[in-house]
């Protein structure tokens, strides 16, 4: 488990970040025909009010690309159920396309001169509490490692987006809908080298500091292996670094960092 009275807005804003970037990693090679991701993508968070308590995450990505990207793109756009601006794409002549979804606006544009494409994606707005917001406000842009769904090294934010699944999974079993279980903070995750470990509790731990009522074992925090992406439950009956240790030792992962547990 992890302290209570954690801004839960921090904890849900990162899974906002998860979920934009794993869904940036899945829509590009459909809309670039295939084309080879760019090693990093500059992330940045936006006040989409005056009041900075809703905001939005964004990704840029860009990538060498030849001018025959963008019709094969027009059409990956039909095939995501997502209408690209026509008026746009005739005054460009196919240099720029912008599709619109329920949960997010993606931008694709091809710079003749420069022989890049760009690839931007705009989550959806996501209300804060104040004090994430400030939070927020002070992140600059930052160039991360452009997500990777398929094969290993998972980065962090593809590795939450797992757990985040299975504990929706884990929750419609334990928890009610006016207390649902929750991720904790980026702050919080451990970093075993070879696994990323997830906090989580419910949103009451984390808002009021009362102790969860979940069955015996029920109660581990998340591990995501990052070369695989298996995605497992601790058993909080046991030991977590004897699990960890009998996992590694079976799979051959060097083991040398302990959980703080």
């Amino acid at each position: 488990m992890t302290d209570p009275h954690i801004d839960i807005s921090l904890a849900r804003a990162a899974d906002f970040e998860s979920w934009a970037a794993v869904l940036l990693s899945d829509w590009w090679p459909v809309l670039t025909g295939g084309l080879h991701p760019p090693a990093t993508t500059l992330r940045a968070w936006r006040a989409a009010d005056g009041t900075a308590q809703v905001f939005r995450v964004e990704f840029v990505a860009r990538q060498l690309a030849a001018p025959q990207l963008m019709p094969a793109a027009h059409t990956a756009f039909g095939m995501l159920g997502m209408v690209p601006d026509e008026y746009e794409w005739a005054r460009s002549r196919g240099s720029h396309l912008v599709g619109n979804t329920e949960d997010a606006v993606v931008q694709l544009r091809f710079s003749a001169t420069a022989q890049t494409v760009f690839l931007r994606l705009q989550s959806r707005p996501y209300r804060v509490s104040p004090e994430a917001g400030r939070r927020l406000l002070a992140r600059a842009e930052e160039n991360l490692p452009f997500p990777n769904t398929s094969t290993g090294p998972l980065d962090v934010r593809v590795a939450r987006n797992s757990a985040r699944h299975l504990l929706a999974g884990h929750g419609a079993r334990y928890a009610t809908p006016a207390n649902p279980l929750q991720l904790g903070p980026p702050e919080q995750v451990a970093d075993l080298g070879w696994a990323f470990i997830f906090p989580w509790s419910t949103t009451s731990w984390y808002i009021d500091g009362a102790a969860p009522v979940l069955p015996p074992g029920s109660r581990g925090p998340i591990v995501v292996v990052k070369d695989s992406g298996h995605t497992w439950l601790l058993n909080s009956l046991n030991s977590y670094n004897a699990q960890l240790t009998a996992y590694a030792r079976d799979r051959g992962y060097p083991n040398t960092v302990r959980h703080p547990r």
